[in-house]
């Protein structure tokens, strides 16, 4: 149980004095009010000064005199303009979580309830462009560090009755303040229940970031394939919202949760809502073959070069083999070593600076794989294929890691066991993709619904989406 604030204040500050220790941004005033004893508490970095004397403390000044201490309370929430939470803070786990969000409280002696004051002003980045999902035509704001910043970004955009915001405080040492979203019109309450239910069963001391919930909010075991979605664009957050998904905001992390998130909606983007019924049918087509070839590309090319040569055409034959007879490697070994080696690449250039990270690229594509070509130590053809398939795996980023699994299975078992190899990774594919639980429907619900095939690979004009609506 909770442990309540007392009547005394000198308990009141020891026991909250206790929390900080010698912490150099803890800071306490004691002030007198009408006569009675108080104390201002804040955590001085998390709170703006201009802001607590402005709407705080001068207020306080013009007080009434002879008030005892509960009137003193009652004066100051009801008839006062200091912009004060219509809750009280009552309990010392609640006065801990406020003190650490920003809020200022004052303690007035003889009342066991602290008044909690909004003067937050710690610093925070500002909304900026999205740095991982390009848009042409879209909106240009993103999500930003502080989860009320991001409340704001969301509301904005979704003004109807029905937006829920829930919060809730997960990690037993972090506190991390928890944001779930849904749209009461639109979605399943028996999920938001479910998700909520799981949520506060996680016990992790540490809650950093919004993928550190995504095992707990997506159950599905046994695929690499996840009906869990990122984002970090609240234009696509409200749109999601809006079609019955569910969302979840951790602070502290500019990424937004979404669930559930079906295999189809991972070949949409934002800008084919903008864009021509013609192109963007020709862009959703794209984008299935480009998830398709990134997968089996190299397992189909080792599959026919190394077991069925005779499948392909002649001059075809002769360059494959031209290349293979060059290099010292089995070409199975080869395609493994030049996989992983674009991996290490890739990994290399993105947790280095950007400016270093520019120049390893350009290194190891100018200078280590022509070089390697060049002393025989791989094959051109291999290498072009995997350098395809790496390429093809960035144009559906929300299953780059899926598609690098998905691929060296492929190439293994192609290798190993040539044909029958690549139809057991076929099959172990497509269980893949059935075997998600996407709140109680299968991962390709949509796509296997009855009369919606058409919507799924093509897009409509919106007067026709308009008349369908009417």
């Amino acid at each position: 149980m909770e442990k309540k604030l007392f009547y005394e204040l000198d308990k009141n500050k020891q026991e909250i004095k206790s929390f900080f220790g010698n912490s150099a941004d803890y800071f306490q005033k004691d002030i007198n009010i009408c006569g009675h004893k108080a104390v201002i508490i804040m955590c001085e970095a998390l709170i703006s000064i201009e802001n607590l004397w402005d709407i705080s403390l001068h207020p306080l000044n013009n007080l009434k005199s002879n008030l005892s201490p509960e009137e003193v309370y009652e004066h100051i929430t009801k008839h006062t303009t200091i912009p004060f939470n219509s809750s009280p803070a009552e309990t010392f786990e609640n006065v801990l979580f406020l003190l650490t969000a920003g809020f200022t409280l004052i303690l007035i002696d003889g009342v066991d309830k602290a008044i909690v004051v909004a003067t937050q002003g710690y610093p925070s980045r500002s909304i900026s462009e999205p740095q991982s999902e390009g848009s042409l035509r879209g909106t240009r704001e993103s999500f930003c560090d502080v989860g009320r910043q991001n409340m704001a970004l969301v509301r904005r955009r979704v003004r109807s009755k029905g937006l829920i915001i829930e919060t809730m405080q997960l990690g037993t040492s972090t506190k991390t303040e928890i944001s779930i979203y849904y749209h009461n019109k639109f979605c399943n309450t028996e999920n938001v229940e479910k998700i909520k239910k799981r949520l506060k069963n996680i016990k992790l001391p540490i809650i950093t970031e919004t993928g550190m919930l995504t095992p707990f909010v997506d159950t599905t075991k046994g695929s690499v394939f996840s009906a869990v979605s990122y984002t970090e664009k609240p234009d696509v957050f409200a749109a999601k919202l809006c079609e019955g998904k569910i969302g979840i905001i951790v602070d502290g992390c500019p990424f937004a949760l979404i669930y559930p998130f079906m295999f189809n909606e991972h070949f949409s983007t934002n800008d084919d809502y903008s864009q021509r019924p013609y192109f963007v049918s020709i862009l959703k087509s794209l984008r299935y073959a480009a998830f398709i070839i990134s997968i089996i590309l190299p397992g189909l090319y080792i599959t026919f070069a190394n077991f069925s040569p005779e499948s392909l055409p002649e001059k075809l034959i002769f360059f494959i083999f031209s290349s293979k007879d060059s290099t010292p490697l089995p070409l199975f070994i080869e395609a493994i070593v030049i996989v992983i080696t674009l991996e290490i690449i890739k990994e290399a250039g993105l947790r280095l600076p950007q400016a270093i990270g520019h120049t390893v690229s350009f290194v190891a594509a100018l200078i280590i794989g022509d070089s390697a070509i060049n002393a025989g130590l791989i094959g051109s053809a291999i290498l072009i294929v995997c350098s395809i398939s790496t390429i093809m795996s960035f144009v559906v980023p929300s299953f780059y890691e899926s598609t690098i699994i998905l691929r060296i299975i492929f190439l293994c078992l192609s290798g190993i066991f040539g044909g029958v190899g690549f139809a057991f990774a076929v099959i172990f594919l497509i269980l893949n993709i059935t075997n998600v639980n996407a709140a109680g429907k299968s991962y390709i619900y949509q796509i296997t619904k009855e009369n919606n095939l058409f919507d799924i690979f093509f897009k409509s004009s919106w007067r026709t989406i308009n008349r369908k609506r009417n």
